[in-house]
């Protein structure tokens, strides 16, 4: 401990110096160890977005084009909706601008309608079945959520009846059913389809 003492009275850069150099040695000896290694690559990785589109056959113009339509009766249309992506998609159907003729007696809150999915058209014994999606007036329809969603390539084809029901023999020229006589309804449908 004296022999410090004196070196550290006698040139303390020295010995700073000295212990740096020893500690250097210390880091590069710990350092330098031999060990085993092993690595790998994986070189080239790509992600690729799916795509959600469908077409739909009668777009842009309508499902139904009914006209003369008496009370008790019915008519219907159809449209097919194929998923054209590739991915799945769930499909929902909307309405919107519903516009009637006459707003006292609203055709719309007085007309049947039910849709039905028919299943795959292209099918060999399509339509086989049919699955009402909806069922109850045209007016109070909201947004009808296809119950399973379309696989890639799926084709569903989807009816739409629409019944003026029959309310009886009308009492006069204003009543009952004759209140719809001439009357009209347009309403526009859109499907849209977004991946589960």
């Amino acid at each position: 401990m004296q022999r410090i003492s004196a070196l550290w009275q006698a040139s303390p850069r020295k010995v700073v110096g000295a212990l740096f150099i020893l500690l250097l040695a210390a880091m590069m000896a710990a350092g330098s160890g031999a060990s085993f290694t092993s690595t790998s690559a994986n070189a080239g990785n790509v992600v690729t977005a799916g795509i959600l589109s469908h077409g739909n056959t009668k777009a842009p113009g309508p499902i139904l084009e009914v006209s003369g339509l008496t009370p008790g009766n019915s008519d219907s249309g159809y449209t097919d909706i194929t998923n054209t992506g590739d991915v799945d998609g769930v499909f929902t159907l909307t309405k919107s601008n519903v516009v009637n003729s006459d707003t006292t007696n609203p055709l719309a809150s007085r007309l049947d309608l039910v849709i039905n999915d028919l299943g795959d058209p292209t099918a060999p014994d399509a339509p086989s079945s049919a699955n009402a999606v909806y069922t109850g007036k045209l007016g109070a329809m909201g947004p009808v959520t296809m119950p399973a969603p379309l696989a890639a390539g799926e084709a569903h084809r989807y009816q739409f009846t629409v019944t003026l029901p029959d309310g009886g023999k009308p009492a006069g020229p204003t009543s009952g059913d004759n209140r719809y006589q001439g009357d009209d309804v347009h309403v526009d449908y859109a499907w849209e389809a977004v991946t589960p």
